[in-house]
């Protein structure tokens, strides 16, 4: 990533691209190393593991809750996001689908107002989303995962917490294997 071409692309100053460099190291998805500079960092399938091992524990035990505590309106709302998925599945809209689950997760990370959680879930966000990305690209897993969060969603109308976070732990697992799968194949 090189500092004078990123200020001319993005038409901002050199101060801001320094400052959005040192937020995106620290969210570790920019490494800079000495007399090299920045460079986009790499997710390995060690990290991806990790990363989908705590997500779907912590995704698991806030669906338990949202099931728990939300109110009829806050899960009209969950079934509404969820809504958006199809359409953008059917055209395989990746960019639209991993913002569409981040509001899905952030809706529900509202309602059950776990601090704790939410912290660690917003440092991970930005490698999630990656994963997300790298998950829904590999053909047919979008329109795979709008079986598995309705499952999740039919759940929680349902009010059964149970299995509302044993489907969460099923999509989290389908989209880590989709995931290494992406990951190993551009490794090759």
């Amino acid at each position: 990533l090189i500092e004078r071409e990123l200020c001319e692309a993005i038409g901002i100053s050199r101060t801001s691209i320094r400052e959005v460099l040192r937020r995106l190291e620290a969210e570790r998805l920019v490494v800079v190393e000495p007399r090299r500079g920045p460079t986009v960092a790499r997710v390995t399938r060690k990290q991806a593991e990790e990363i989908y091992e705590i997500r779907a524990m912590l995704e698991a035990l806030l669906m338990r809750r949202f099931t728990e505590k939300a109110s009829v309106a806050e899960i009209a709302r969950l079934r509404s996001i969820f809504e958006e998925i199809a359409p953008a599945a059917e055209v395989n809209d990746v960019r639209a689908l991993v913002s569409i689950m981040t509001r899905f997760i952030g809706h529900v990370m509202e309602v059950v107002d776990n601090e704790i959680v939410r912290d660690i879930l917003q440092q991970l966000i930005a490698r999630v989303s990656f994963l997300r990305a790298t998950s829904m690209s590999r053909p047919g897993r979008a329109k795979e995962s709008i079986g598995e969060i309705s499952a999740i969603v039919e759940a929680v109308e349902r009010r059964d917490a149970e299995a509302a976070a044993r489907n969460a732990i099923i999509y989290v697992e389908n989209a880590r294997d989709s995931a290494l799968e992406r990951i190993e194949l551009a490794e090759r």
